[in-house]
Formats: C-alpha cells, structure tokens, sequence
C-alpha cells in the first residue's frame, strides 16, 4: 500500500516540478526572445497562435529561432527537412539510453517522451531517483510536461509582447547563438573537448567557404554538419 502511495501522481508531480525549475528559468527566457522575434518579423496573422502551435510542436530553441526565417523568407520543405534532421539527429542517441526504462510504457506516452527530447528533460530523466516501472516513467514523464509547458508559455508570452509593446529587436536574434557559446566555452575548460571543438570551427568554415565559392550560398549548416559527422567518425579515437 505503501508503495502505491509512492508511485501515485500526486507523489511524483512535487519532485518532479522541484526537479524542473531550473529549466523554468531557461525555456521561459529563451522563449520569450523567440515569441518576440516571431511577432515582430513572422509577418503572421493571429500571432498568438502561431506561437502556441509552432513551440508545441517545435520543442527545440533552435528549431523555433529558425521557424521565423522559414516563415519570412518560404524556405523549402526540403531544406527544412534537412535542418531538423541535422539539428536534432542527436536526441535518436539519447532515446537509446532510456529504451529500458520506458520499455513498458503504453504507446502514447512513449510517443509524448520523444517528442518533448531535449538537452535539459534528458539531463533531468537520466537522474530519474526512480527505479525503472511505472513510478520512474511518471516522473519522466511529468518532468517532460513541465518542460514542455515551460517552453510553450515563454514563446507565447514572448509573441503577445511583441505585438503589443515596442521592442527594438536588434540583438534578439542572438540569443540562442549567445547560449551555444556560453556552454562552449565553459565545456572547452577541460582539455579533452577542446579537439572536437576545432574540428566543429574548421569544418563550419570550410563548409561556408565551399559553398560561397561552389554555389554563392552561405547555406552551409547542412553540408557542415555532413562534414562534422564524418570527420568526428574518422577520428573518433583521437577526438573523443
């Protein structure tokens, strides 16, 4: 009896939302900069919506920072396609590791618990204090919607902001970049990361010089990407 008081809803939800608050800080922030961006230069009707629609689904920072670009600009399903394959093929290789522990878990939590993947909710869910069942898939599970709501509020509130106050958008756009470059510096303090991280810088460079030169494009993040996954595979002894 005991045991089922532990593994109920009510039980798991408080540690779960403790557990989460950090990421809180970060979804609402960073999604805000996102929803302002989205209002002032989605040239969108209904704004609001959009926001809510596109970080339900888009349950990535930079995946929502681009949404403006392709919305703007009409990039190509084909090209979109490519930058989310690119962007998140990563997340395939966090889901290997928690394959046990969501095993028995019914199809359509399953289904929930890849698609709200990201850095912060795997981070979280690897530190699960529970042991793999029905208790330890709740809290992931809660962990996940509690991000997940996290991301969609900061967006949303972000949208109805910028289409009712002045903002100067200038900068804005930055902010997810500012955050990438935050976490490498502070990664590259150990030595061992140090290589991977100037081989990630010299294919990045060699990419866009290649496709300015090849065929006037700057659009380098997927053949940079192509040539990051390759080059960290042939030297994966040495770089990692």
């Amino acid at each position: 009896m005991e045991r089922a008081r532990g593994e109920s809803w009510g039980a798991i939800a408080r540690p779960a939302f403790l557990a989460s608050l950090p990421v809180l800080t970060g979804y609402s922030t960073m999604g805000f900069a996102a929803g302002v961006l989205l209002a002032l230069h989605g040239g969108l009707r209904f704004t609001s919506l959009w926001a809510g629609a596109s970080s339900a689904i888009l349950v990535s920072g930079p995946l929502q920072f681009l949404f403006v670009d392709w919305v703007r600009s009409g990039t190509a399903y084909a090209d979109v396609a490519a930058l989310v394959i690119c962007l998140n093929i990563r997340y395939s290789l966090y889901g290997l590791s928690l394959l046990d522990r969501f095993a028995a878990a019914p199809w359509p939590v399953r289904t929930y618990l890849i698609g709200t993947v990201t850095d912060e909710t795997y981070a979280l869910q690897v530190q699960c204090p529970y042991p793999p069942g029905r208790a330890g898939t709740r809290y992931c599970l809660l962990l996940a919607a509690f991000d997940h709501a996290y991301w969609i509020f900061g967006v949303v509130a972000g949208a109805v902001a910028g289409a009712a106050l002045p903002f100067a958008a200038k900068g804005i756009d930055f902010a997810m970049t500012a955050l990438f470059l935050v976490i490498l510096t502070d990664q590259c303090r150990e030595r061992a990361n140090r290589l991977p991280a100037l081989i990630g810088a010299s294919c990045a460079v060699v990419a866009a010089v290649a496709m300015r030169v090849c065929f006037g494009s700057w659009k380098m993040l997927v053949p940079s990407m192509a040539l990051i996954v390759a080059v960290l595979l042939f030297t994966r002894r040495k770089a990692c």
